[in-house]
């Protein structure tokens, strides 16, 4: 009786867990985008710059017809040295970047999205702003010594929250099955084994 009420206890508090997790992940969606980009040098003294990592953005605005970045993490490589990105500049605050994803071509708007790396970034501080050019020249950096070059961006699939949720139920079942196991298995006695006095 104690096992069925024990298991009861642990049903309830995976659903509730499942529920309370598929209701904020419903509330927050979050896409993920894996992005890099390439940009030759412009100059002779110059070096290339690179860098790739993960956008998160909302989800799709179907009026808009764009996805806002609302975070970013990776690596960007300049004059070959490697900074991370620490994080995504709200939009206007290096540029005048508006930080959103053109949904059918799922590229960079005009205005593209600025962040932050811990070196010295385009402008000395750590800026840095990737935008598209008017004249469909490509894309590139604001202020770097550097050409128009290539700039991708692929989805990631993001696992469905009650997918997460039955992998944990069926882990959780799994130990505790093994558990009770092991435990009869110690009560068990052994048989045919008998101690000898001398």
């Amino acid at each position: 009786m104690k096992l069925v009420k024990k298991l009861g206890i642990a049903s309830a508090s995976v659903v509730i867990g499942i529920t309370s997790v598929g209701a904020s992940s419903a509330a927050q969606a979050v896409q993920l985008f894996d992005f890099q980009y390439y940009f030759p040098s412009d100059e002779p003294n110059s070096t290339v710059i690179s860098a790739s990592g993960i956008l998160s953005t909302t989800d799709l605005d179907p009026i808009k017809n764009n996805y806002t970045i609302t975070g970013i993490t990776g690596t960007r490589k300049a004059q070959g040295i490697t900074e991370t990105i620490i994080g995504l500049l709200s939009p206007g605050t290096y540029g005048i970047n508006d930080n959103l994803l053109n949904a059918s071509t799922t590229l960079l708007t005009q205005n593209g999205f600025s962040y932050l790396v811990s070196g010295s970034g385009e402008d000395g501080n750590g800026n840095v702003n990737v935008f598209y050019s008017s004249f469909n020249e490509g894309y590139s950096e604001l202020s770097s010594d550097v050409d128009y070059g290539s700039f991708s961006v692929v989805s990631r699939p993001v696992p469905e929250p009650y997918t997460v949720g039955g992998s944990l139920v069926a882990l959780g079942f799994g130990w505790w099955t093994k558990r009770k196991q092991a435990v009869a298995s110690q009560k068990k006695p052994h048989k045919g084994i008998y101690l000898l006095d001398s």
